[in-house]
C-alpha cells in the first residue's frame, strides 16, 4: 500500500466486488479505476466519450491481466435522458443481484455560464443533479456504499433556490462551481442521513454514503480560464502544492474501501486540505444544516423528475 501512502493499513481485497464509477476517462478517476481493478474489483465504467473509455479499459486489462475486468457503457451527465438510459444499461450489465460500490468522480468546470441539455446551469447539472439522479435510480442495486466526490469549494458556495441557475445574473466560475459543490454536499448529507435511518430499521441494507474532497490535483479541470497561456501559468504556479492524479485518487480510494462512520467527509490532511493523506475534514455550517439539506435535496429531486424524499424518512437531527 506504500503507493497510496497507507503503510499503516492493510491492502484491500476487492475480489468478487463490482464497482460502478463515473469519471474514469481522465485524471484521478482513471487512476482510481486502475487501483480498484488491481485490488481485484470488476468495473462498470459509464463514460461520455467511448474512445477515451476504451483507452482506459485497455490499460486496466494490460496492467491487471484480467480481460473481463472492465465493462463500458455510455452516459452523458449533461443530459438527464442520457443518465436515465445509462442507468438502465448499468442495471442490465450488473443484473438483479446488483453491485457493491457506486463512485461519482466525474465533474466539470466551465469558463462561461453554460446550460445542459435540460436548461440547467452546467456545473450544477454535471457536478450535482446528474449524480443525484444516477444514485437514486441505482440505489436499490447498491449493496455496500456510495462515494461522492464533492469539494472544499462548497465553503464559498451559496444556495439561492429562487434563482438556482443564475438566470438573473451573478454567475462567475467561482460562484457557479461553489454552488454546485454545496448542492452536492447537501443532497449527500440528506441521503446519508436517510440511509443511516433505513439501516437502523428491521430491513436495513447497511448501505452508507461518503463524501470526498480530493485536494488540489493536476487534472484538466484546471484548464478553465479561457486562455491557454493563463491555463499554463495556473498549472505551473500551483504545481508545487498540487498532487498528481495518482495521489489525488487516494482520498477517493480511502472513502471507497475503509470502514468509516456513515456520512463522513474525507480529504487530504495538509494545509488547506490541498494535499496530503486522507483524513476526516470539517465542512461548512451550511453543509451541516439538516433543514437546508432537506430543502435542497427536495428541490434537486424535483429538478431531475424524482418525487420528494419519501414520507416517514425525516432524518433531521
Amino acid at each position: 500500500m506504500s503507493a497510496m501512502e497507507w503503510e499503516h493499513l492493510p491492502e484491500p481485497n476487492l475480489t468478487g466486488r463490482t464497482v460502478v464509477m463515473t469519471g474514469a476517462s481522465d485524471g484521478l478517476g482513471r487512476e482510481a479505476a486502475l487501483q480498484l481493478a488491481l485490488w481485484g474489483a470488476d468495473l462498470v465504467l459509464p463514460v461520455r466519450t467511448r474512445a477515451k473509455g476504451e483507452v482506459v479499459a485497455q490499460r486496466i486489462v494490460r496492467e491487471t491481466g484480467r480481460r473481463g475486468a472492465v465493462r463500458l457503457t455510455s452516459l452523458d451527465l449533461a443530459d438527464l435522458s442520457s443518465v436515465r438510459a445509462g442507468a438502465e444499461e448499468i442495471e442490465r450489465l450488473v443484473g438483479p443481484s446488483g453491485f457493491d460500490l457506486l463512485i461519482h468522480v466525474a465533474g466539470v468546470v466551465t469558463r462561461h455560464r453554460e446550460v445542459s441539455a435540460d436548461g440547467i446551469e452546467m456545473m450544477t447539472a454535471v457536478n450535482a443533479l446528474a449524480p443525484l439522479l444516477l444514485t437514486e435510480t441505482l440505489l436499490p442495486l447498491v449493496r455496500e456504499r456510495v462515494v461522492v466526490v464533492a469539494s472544499d469549494a462548497h465553503t464559498f458556495g451559496s444556495i439561492d433556490l429562487n434563482d438556482p441557475h443564475f438566470r438573473r445574473g451573478g454567475w462567475s466560475l467561482r460562484a457557479g462551481y461553489g454552488r454546485s459543490k454545496l448542492t452536492t454536499m447537501l443532497w449527500g448529507r440528506d441521503l446519508a442521513d436517510r440511509l443511516r435511518a433505513e439501516a437502523s430499521g428491521p430491513d436495513g441494507s447497511g448501505v452508507d454514503l461518503q463524501l470526498v474532497h480530493p485536494g488540489w490535483v493536476l487534472t484538466n479541470l484546471q484548464n478553465a480560464t479561457g486562455s491557454e497561456r493563463l491555463d499554463r501559468l495556473v498549472t505551473e504556479v500551483t504545481r508545487p502544492i498540487a498532487m498528481t492524479a495518482r495521489r489525488g485518487a487516494a482520498s477517493v480510494l480511502f472513502a471507497a474501501t475503509q470502514p468509516l462512520p456513515p456520512g463522513s467527509y474525507i480529504g487530504p490532511d495538509g494545509r488547506g486540505a490541498l494535499r496530503g493523506r486522507p483524513t476526516f475534514l470539517r465542512r461548512s455550517a451550511d453543509a451541516l444544516d439538516p433543514d437546508l439539506a432537506r430543502e435542497v435535496s427536495d428541490w434537486a429531486r424535483s429538478e431531475v423528475g424524482l418525487p420528494s424524499t419519501p414520507q416517514g424518512a425525516d432524518t433531521r437531527s
